[in-house]
């Protein structure tokens, strides 16, 4: 339908309503993109002095996991290790269940627990280790051990250890999501790696991927000289996020923990090293991961993790209690304040932090306002609308003066 030229009060108007309409149309994306996802408003530091995790039970776990005896893939002594922490998971309240796969002509199988705090439906995080030892020492020096299984206390019952003792504190954290406690098999067999992960992301629905807010891995965190290594590829995110946390808990050289005191080295972030490493499946699919590793287990030694690494060195006495808490309560005040969900959600990826410039990029993480940028852009649209409104209106006004 067609206005006839002559009705000024009926053309004109909606046209000037139109313009505001369109500026307070501008103005409801804005308010969207302002609001922060639920970390950005978490204080860790009143967190901190509540975190429950116990270092040195985890390191009972390590002891008890490695005198069970080798964890090989088919083997009793991995039954027997999942029956008992099964029978342990089910009295904290946990689903668990297993999954069995055949890969090269080995038997292994996966065992998830899974908390869904009253029926949660808003997705799911996966806290991850990998349960098997090695079947061979083949890094040792001794050339008589090299046909050996490792004892494999760091590598990996350090992750498993730190993965129960986060069990207990699970359930009496108020968390809006199901965390998944997944212990993979066959990650590390001669030259075969990452199996059980790699069977479990082949599973997935593309549901379940979508639902998985992210992957976090646990693998060698227990020796006494802890260093996190910056482990690629990696989410980015979250990998801002654990530094600011590790700051809090004076895991950051040259920054203060929630204390005031000076932090230590732990969080080595500037030093990137590219790890095959069951992280890498969930990573492939989308889903945001991460894998919290130290990659220099005893003393240096080229094109290896470190002269203890898949040698019949890998024992108990080379792991700490202090270690597996500094990690342990990581994860734990990641988990309360809600650091490893709504990942996918964030604005932008933040760069890659490297040498000293990583406890800048900490700090202006935790205090930057996102919304400045959009709101300044908002306010300069809304001028320029303002503008053209006013110069319609003066020119309604001209065309009806005689």
């Amino acid at each position: 339908m067609h206005h006839p030229r002559n009705a000024p009060k009926v053309g004109r108007m909606p046209a000037f309503v139109a313009i505001c309409m369109l500026f307070s149309m501008m103005l409801i994306p804005f308010t969207g993109t302002a609001e922060t996802i639920a970390y950005e408003d978490a204080e860790p530091c009143d967190i901190t002095s509540q975190l429950q995790f116990d270092g040195e039970l985890a390191n009972a776990s390590v002891q008890w996991q490695v005198e069970l005896g080798p964890r090989l893939p088919g083997s009793n002594v991995s039954a027997t290790f999942r029956d008992t922490i099964t029978s342990d998971l089910e009295a904290l309240g946990y689903e668990v269940s297993t999954q069995t796969h055949q890969r090269y002509n080995m038997t292994l199988t996966n065992l998830f627990a899974r908390w869904s705090p009253n029926a949660s439906n808003n997705g799911q995080l996966v806290l991850s280790a990998h349960y098997d030892s090695r079947n061979i020492a083949d890094q040792d020096s001794n050339e008589s051990n090299q046909t050996l299984p490792v004892p494999g206390a760091n590598d990996a019952a350090s992750g498993v250890a730190v993965l129960l003792e986060l069990a207990r504190h699970i359930p009496q954290m108020d968390l809006n999501h199901d965390v998944v406690l997944f212990f993979n098999d066959a990650e590390d067999q001669e030259q075969r790696y990452t199996l059980g992960a790699e069977a479990w992301a082949e599973n997935l629905t593309e549901e379940e991927i979508n639902s998985t807010h992210a992957f976090v891995l646990l693998d060698m965190i227990g020796d006494a000289d802890l260093q996190l290594h910056n482990i690629s590829p990696g989410n980015e995110t979250l990998k801002s996020r654990v530094i600011e946390l590790g700051g809090h808990l004076g895991m950051v050289n040259g920054t203060l923990d929630c204390g005031g005191l000076s932090g230590s080295d732990i969080i080595q972030y500037d030093t990137v090293v590219g790890v095959l490493d069951d992280h890498v499946h969930a990573h492939e699919l989308g889903i945001p991961a991460i894998d919290l590793m130290d990659t220099s287990y005893g003393e240096p030694k080229p094109l290896t993790f470190g002269s203890y690494w898949h040698t019949m060195e890998d024992t108990p006495d080379k792991v700490s209690a202090e270690s597996l808490g500094s990690v342990g309560r990581l994860v734990e005040l990641g988990l309360l304040t809600g650091a490893f969900v709504d990942v996918r959600s964030s604005a932008e990826e933040p760069q890659e932090p490297t040498g000293e410039q990583n406890d800048e990029l900490s700090e202006s993480s935790a205090n930057a306002d996102v919304s400045e940028p959009t709101l300044l852009t908002v306010l300069a649209a809304a001028l320029v609308i303002v503008g053209l409104a006013f110069a319609a209106y003066r020119g309604s006004r001209s065309s009806d003066e005689p």
